[in-house]
């Protein structure tokens, strides 16, 4: 009998809980396909790449055939950064089953190690064996465009994108959408440490003491930071809240505050901050911005940041008094996790950007005006911050790192996300960064999404030689790389719409 579906709901909101639980299920039924395969996921779910590819070697064990999991072998690896180990388990997957998805992998890896005749070959035999309505066919064509321009086919190429155009004319946030997933996820394997709390809050306060430009809470590590922790909390700065986070928890999991940090501090799973407890209010509630940042270039650094966003709203009004530090619903503005919340409102018109739980952030900031303070300044501090933060990726050696791993258009651009926290005095603070941002959501988060989606199509899909394009540029972009990198840099800029340009 097919366990429950209530244990893949567990995965996706106590990922902790389901872990215990499928533990005990995989010792009892050691047998069981589907018990080790939902511990793989929920390893999966948390980035925990290593557990994750050991669960689902144990499931091929069972089954030698078990699509998932011939699959995911390869996606771990991937994340992990064995691009050779990943493509032997993508042609594995293939062989064994055929599957289009695992064909697509074995062409992105082979870009990947530079194997660009190859990568080609194999994009055109998925191409030649997809159905017409596939989602892996827009994926394929962005991929042959790419593996063309870097084998000096800039005119094949073309062909390819103008194909690529053309569905995204009949569905246009369908194919954006479905890129800026997909990239998203295949993206330079480092970016899944930022996603970890421990990673990005050693990273934050790193960064900190070279270039401090950057506001975000103090924060601490467990174990590692045990004593630096009790040394703050004894000091005089110390805050009188603190808020826990498990380190790979997402959507609010296992967020507590408290002001009393013997219980926490034992703990070796949890980042402790300083919770901010002046936080800027909305109609007395507070909330926090989903900020997005877009990397259209590793070497040269291009970067951007989107000039609209996403403000979600805690569903009680705020009370910083330590006796009301239990309340989630007061202190945590993930609105996943307040969905059966009487208090949650969430309009059904995407045309409203300042009422209920979810606004946009031009309404914040023009409410911020209106307040008295300036909206304005509040944005151009966001955009120091998404530059901080790109420059912290940049010195940590991402890009560098990204840029000698393959060839440059092997990696799609990339989309992230920075949840940020406005203070009282109309200052933001960096909380989190969201690696593979949600593309759907309440009605106004569509609407503004498929506007950022569609901007970011056309800021990266567009043939390099048109009509009005001189025999000398044609001739220049046919053989020198340079050119042609000079001309996608040139055509982006002009189709940047609401992505501001980031001071690097």
């Amino acid at each position: 009998m097919p366990l429950s579906d209530d244990l893949r709901d567990l995965i996706e909101h106590d990922t902790t809980e389901a872990q215990h639980l499928l533990r005990g299920l995989a010792t009892a039924l050691p047998r069981s396909v589907e018990a080790r395969h939902l511990l793989a996921l929920s390893h999966l779910r948390r980035l925990e790449f290593t557990a994750a590819l050991t669960y689902f070697r144990e499931t091929l064990t069972l089954d030698p055939r078990h699509d998932d999991s011939l699959r995911n072998v390869g996606f771990c690896l991937l994340a992990m950064g064995d691009y050779e180990g990943a493509l032997a388990a993508f042609r594995h997957a293939f062989k064994t089953l055929s599957g289009t998805s695992s064909l697509r992998f074995v062409a992105l890896l082979c870009h990947r190690l530079g194997r660009i005749d190859e990568a080609i070959a194999t994009y055109e035999r998925l191409l030649a064996n997809c159905q017409p309505t596939s989602p892996e066919v827009p994926v394929a064509l962005q991929g042959l465009a790419a593996a063309l321009r870097d084998a000096g086919r800039p005119i094949d190429a073309d062909h390819h994108i103008r194909q690529l155009q053309e569905r995204f004319r009949r569905e246009p946030v369908g194919i954006s959408s479905g890129l800026v997933t997909r990239n998203s996820s295949d993206d330079f394997h480092e970016w899944s440490a930022y996603a970890d709390k421990s990673r990005l809050a050693a990273a934050l306060t790193a960064r900190a003491a070279a270039d401090p430009a950057g506001r975000f809470p103090e924060s601490f590590v467990l174990p590692a930071d045990k004593a630096a922790l009790q040394a703050f909390a004894a000091g005089p700065d110390a805050p009188a809240l603190y808020i826990v986070k498990p380190v790979r928890g997402s959507g609010g999991q296992g967020i507590s505050v408290t002001a009393d940090l013997s219980g926490a501090i034992a703990r070796d799973d949890v980042v402790i901050q300083r919770y901010l407890d002046r936080p800027y209010l909305i109609e007395g509630r507070k909330g926090h911005c989903r900020i997005y940042g877009l990397v259209t270039s590793a070497e040269p650094l291009r970067a951007y940041v989107y000039s609209e966003g996403i403000v979600r709203i805690a569903p009680e009004p705020y009370d910083p008094d330590p006796a009301r530090v239990a309340d989630p619903a007061m202190h945590v503005t993930n609105t996943a996790l307040h969905l059966d919340h009487p208090g949650l409102s969430i309009s059904q018109d995407p045309s409203q950007e300042d009422t209920g739980s979810i606004r946009s952030l031009s309404a914040l900031l023009g409410r911020m005006t209106a307040d008295g303070r300036d909206g304005a300044a509040a944005f151009g501090e966001i955009k120091q911050l998404v530059a901080w933060f790109v420059r912290l990726l940049a010195a940590e050696g991402l890009f560098a790192r990204q840029a000698a791993s393959g060839p440059a258009r092997a990696f799609a651009p990339k989309l992230f996300g920075l949840d940020v926290l406005i203070d009282a005095d109309g200052h933001p603070w960096l909380i989190e960064m969201q690696r593979t941002p949600a593309a759907r959501g309440a009605p106004l988060v569509d609407r503004i999404n498929a506007e950022m989606f569609n901007t970011c199509f056309r800021m990266t899909h567009f043939p390099l030689i048109d009509d009005a394009t001189p025999p000398e540029l044609i001739a220049a972009l046919r053989t020198d790389d340079t050119a042609r990198r000079r001309r996608e840099a040139e055509i982006e800029a002009t189709q940047r719409g609401k992505f501001v340009p980031l001071d690097l």
